[in-house]
């Protein structure tokens, strides 16, 4: 016998009022979280690089250094600011309020997304997590340009799913402008020019492209061009003084190394011969490729695979398999048949012979040569095999030293949807598989991107498709147990907010306090912690201290560009001698500090005629140059005496004297 209808929907009248309940405190607590004492705290340093920058919006309407070179950085995010500050409002408070907002932009397409792949429950589900994550809530209280970024992605996915799976061509439009307001937002938005070309993949005919992708597939190549121009760097850097020339920016892409991965074979010409018994079985499994000659971009992945680990880019061939197989270009099946096997052999084969090239030459290669990430993590083999795309240093030891709980969580969602895309047998991708396929590629392409830092930052844009995926894969299990069928919606829900309860990104306390000094400037947080959040510094008592204590014809030093917003009558900008800053900081004139406008004082011996001059001096630096001037000063005969520190983060002033006479005690 069945429920009347009506009795039904009495009864979930309390599920629906309990739920909305629940969304809207999550809501209020993601609002306070985002805006409260937004304006309250100085401008960390990374904030400080872009808000500089706006002042010279400001004041030439061009992002123009004084000294000469442009900051090309989040165009769209300067000139929006730039308007707001004219509006009236302070740096500090401008700044962040724009992210924030944004960050509230990621809700709506967050809850279509997830209501298109897993459901209304899921998508409500999803909206509560991105509310209440403290992540999510610290980069939207952070001047910079990820929060706006990962707005801009996630309403891509929206229109990505609408072209792809829907064949909504319309839909096309809305990705070329996102792409281009991406790359207008930051120089990351260049991967949504990549995203594009996959666009047009999986739209294929059975393997096969037509006259109109072709001409699509052709148009969005040379957007990407032009995006990748778009992210030019045109500062005008300086070159590094001849002694620390292979110093400063030390930053290789992995790209020319990978290039030359046969290089190491021809120096041993045993191995070169025996490399011919793998080779033969590439050649064999040739006539399989050549059976998709019809379905072209099918022959043109498989050659790839194949090639890719012929030159030991194992990470290169495993990643392209793995996004033929999600984007429906091939059934694993196929893999698997009688056919292919000659295929499997030969990439099989190929792994045993670099393996033993590696161990019997006793060295490694390439990647873990030049690497200094090599010494980080697995062994270098494991760097020469799969280095390159570095997924496992840009992407995987990043979140999962930070956030190892949800990391976990994260990537076995990822896995189990994965895994259930791959063995459902569908001659076209669904939202689920056409989203796992676009993650592959991004992973790809950020791994293949050289960067002089690694921060989890720079893929916070994929968070919330983490998270919609997270969502659906646990309530998916949770319905797949018969008790939590016939209950409530609210106890399936219960399963994934409990889990998200359980993570690192789950912080009550850190939101209710998020305006306070403690959490602001990361008191008790480790370095890891505080570097995932953005470490700030209490600069602007350090300018207070200087403002108040500095007399006339004393000297101001300082290494930190952000001083200069709290106080801009220091005397010069230093940098070390090993300071890698040197070429991104000093204009191509060698003369000036390009963000602060101040006269460089370089390397330690620069201060010796400033200290023997008599005058005090005051320093503000990081405390690796701290310690490197206390070297010099023990050389130099000088006394160095920690006169002020800041009540938080690293925020002490130094006094530097020819003698130890008149030097005052510590405050």
């Amino acid at each position: 016998m069945t429920k009347d209808p009506v009795v039904i929907h009495r009864q979930s009248i309390p599920v629906r009022v309990l739920s909305l309940l629940v969304g809207a405190g999550a809501l209020l607590a993601g609002l306070y979280g985002r805006f409260n004492g937004i304006g309250t705290w100085p401008l960390g340093v990374d904030e400080y690089y872009i808000s500089r920058s706006i002042d010279n919006v400001m004041r030439s309407g061009l992002p123009h250094f004084t000294c000469g070179g442009y900051y090309m950085r989040g165009l769209l995010y300067q000139y929006l600011v730039a308007g707001m500050r004219w509006c009236g409002m302070q740096p500090e408070f401008a700044g962040r309020l724009l992210a924030g907002i944004c960050s509230l932009a990621v809700l709506p397409a967050a809850y279509e997304l997830a209501k298109r792949v897993a459901g209304s429950q899921a998508a409500l589900v999803t909206i509560i997590i991105l509310c209440i994550s403290v992540w999510e809530i610290e980069m939207a209280r952070f001047a910079r340009m990820y929060a706006p970024f990962q707005a801009v992605f996630t309403w891509y996915l929206v229109f990505y799913l609408r072209y792809t799976v829907d064949r909504n061509k319309a839909a096309l439009s809305w990705l070329v402008a996102l792409s281009v307001l991406g790359v207008l937002t930051w120089e990351g938005g260049v991967l949504l020019g990549v995203a594009n070309l996959l666009t047009v993949v999986l739209a294929h005919d059975h393997g096969r492209l037509r006259a109109a992708d072709w001409r699509r597939f052709a148009g969005l190549v040379l957007l990407l061009a032009l995006l990748f121009l778009a992210t030019r760097d045109l500062r005008g850097f300086a070159g590094a003084p001849a002694a620390d020339a292979g110093d400063a920016g030390n930053s290789s892409s992995h790209l020319p190394v990978a290039a030359a991965g046969l290089a190491p074979l021809w120096q041993h010409p045993a191995w070169a011969l025996a490399s011919l018994l793998p080779l033969g079985l590439v050649v064999a499994a040739l006539p399989w490729i050549w059976s998709y000659r019809r379905q072209w971009v099918i022959a043109a992945g498989l050659c790839v695979v194949l090639a890719s680990a012929a030159v030991h880019l194992f990470s290169v061939s495993g990643g392209v398999l793995a996004l033929m197989l999600l984007a429906k270009l091939i059934d694993w099946h196929d893999l698997t048949a009688e056919q292919a096997r000659r295929f499997a052999l030969a990439l099989v084969g190929l792994l045993i012979f670099w393996l033993a090239f590696e161990h019997w030459t006793g060295g490694p290669m390439i990647y873990a040569a030049v690497s200094s990430a090599a010494a980080k993590g697995p062994p270098p083999v494991i760097h020469d095999l799969f280095g390159f795309p570095d997924i496992y240093d840009e992407i995987i030891r990043p979140w999962g030293r930070t956030m190892p709980i949800l990391s976990l969580g994260l990537a076995a969602a990822i896995a189990f949807w994965c895994w259930k895309t791959i063995t459902t047998r569908s001659r076209v991708p669904d939202s689920m598989a056409a989203l796992l396929s676009l993650i592959m590629l991004m992973a790809m392409a950020v791994g293949a991107t050289a960067t002089e830092r690694i921060e989890t930052r720079y893929t916070f844009f994929l968070y919330p498709l983490f998270i919609v995926l997270s969502v659906a894969a646990l309530l998916k299990l949770v319905q797949s147990v018969n008790a939590f069928r016939r209950a409530p919606m609210v106890f399936a829900a219960a399963v994934p907010l409990l889990a998200f309860g359980a993570t690192e990104d789950f912080q009550p306390r850190h939101i209710a306090h998020v305006d306070s000094a403690d959490i602001n400037f990361r008191v008790g947080m480790s370095a890891v912690r505080a570097a995932h959040y953005y470490p700030r510094d209490d600069i602007r008592s350090v300018g207070q201290w200087l403002a108040t204590h500095v007399r006339p014809g004393e000297v101001v030093i300082t290494g930190i560009p952000s001083l200069e917003q709290y106080y801009g009558r220091f005397d010069y900008f230093f940098l070390g001698e090993e300071d890698q800053r040197y070429e991104a900081y000093v204009c191509q004139d060698g003369r000036t500090e390009r963000w602060t406008n101040h006269p460089v004082l370089y390397g330690e011996r620069a201060l010796k005629p400033i200290v023997a001059s008599g005058r005090r001096v005051y320093a503000s630096v990081y405390p690796e140059v701290e310690d490197r001037l206390r070297a010099a000063a023990r050389s130099e005969g000088w006394s160095v005496t920690r006169v002020w520190t800041a009540a938080y983060g690293q925020g002490d002033v130094l006094l530097i004297a020819a003698s130890l006479v008149n030097t005052p005690k510590a405050e």
